[in-house]
């Protein structure tokens, strides 16, 4: 079973390292739908997700350091993306109680329609090389990922496959600076959210660390395999995962 909670980290890993999103998207539904399978091992969804959370902390780290000598955010810009995503997340948290399930159910489809159409937006991309990410106003960037982030924690996703297609069609940077940074930026909310779950439950789970084993080969791998992408490529792989999403959403929305 080890191995099988390996390959399932693995596939969220590469797919993490290669589009820049943090991985739940694959993992969760690895863990609730497929292991119980063929291994006599039932999760609960806050098993699953607190797993998925640290499959994400890691596979972004160990992404983001396979991608770093490829961009050249600086650390600080990322930092102050990542601690307004982190507060963004925080304050939609608080607020989320107040806001009914089916409109938040809403927000979310929304929020997917959004990710496409900005992958799809003709980009403003080429006129800003990797060494100038300067940008017009100081603000725009915590701004927006603050804004990620308070739209994440109203939902209670981690809201990674919205960054790649803001720095790619509203910020400008190219393909491989917006995974790179994705990721992250990605790294302070998956902590929170790693250390907040672990505390609630108690604990660990035992199964975790084969996962993340997993998710720390296959982040590297993907970082790796992602310079034989172009930007179409990673276009694609990340409008398959959205569509997948929406039409998910969209069933349990219907029901």
């Amino acid at each position: 079973m080890t191995l099988f909670l390996s390959a399932g980290g693995l596939v969220a890993g590469i797919v993490s390292g290669l589009l820049g999103i943090g991985g739940a998207v694959i993992l969760i539904p690895y863990l609730l739908f497929f292991v119980p399978i063929f291994y006599d091992l039932k999760l609960t969804p806050f098993e699953a997700t607190e797993i998925s959370m640290f499959q994400v902390l890691f596979a972004a780290i160990a992404g983001y350091l396979s991608h770093r000598p490829n961009f050249l955010v600086p650390y600080k810009t990322l930092f102050l993306w990542g601690v307004s995503a982190l507060l963004g997340s925080g304050v939609g948290g608080l607020l989320s109680h107040l806001i009914p399930g089916k409109v938040l159910l809403e927000v979310y489809l929304a929020e997917i329609l959004l990710a496409l159409f900005l992958l799809y937006r003709k980009p403003v991309l080429n006129r800003r090389d990797q060494g100038a990410p300067a940008e017009k106003s100081p603000m725009a960037g915590p701004l927006m990922m603050g804004m990620i982030g308070l739209v994440s924690g109203l939902l209670g996703i981690g809201g990674g496959f919205l960054y790649y297609p803001v720095m790619t069609g509203i910020m400008g940077y190219t393909s491989t600076v917006a995974v790179g940074s994705s990721l992250g930026v990605m790294i302070p909310m998956a902590l929170a959210g790693a250390v907040g779950k672990a505390t609630a439950a108690g604990g660990i789970p035992g199964v975790t660390w084969p996962v993340v084993a997993g998710a720390l080969a296959g982040s590297i791998l993907g970082a790796r395999l992602h310079s034989r992408l172009t930007p179409q490529n990673i276009r694609w792989g990340q409008t398959v995962l959205l569509l997948a999403t929406f039409i998910r959403i969209l069933t349990s929305f219907q029901h």
